[in-house]
């Protein structure tokens, strides 16, 4: 099968996703998350990460995907029930 356009590309990887055993796929545009960044530091700010203080870390990265590597597009994410 050639895939030729972005629609076809997205709808092979969620079918092979899901013929894997996955239970959803979505896929996202790689952009800064302007609204999460800021409810991030508010939930930070008011301690809510308890002793996970490694959710204070790289936080220019967990606001933005496309800074965990470069040249990304989209972010696939997979859900797996265990």
């Amino acid at each position: 099968m050639l895939i030729t356009t972005s629609a076809e590309r997205t709808q092979w990887i969620k079918r092979r996703a899901l013929a894997d055993g996955f239970l959803s796929v979505g896929i996202a545009k790689a952009a800064h998350l302007k609204d999460e960044s800021d409810r991030l530091v508010d939930w930070l700010e008011k301690g809510y990460h308890g002793e996970m203080t490694y959710m204070e870390n790289h936080f220019e990265m967990r606001t933005d995907p496309r800074l965990l590597v470069e040249g990304s597009k989209s972010v696939i994410c997979f859900a797996y029930n265990y």
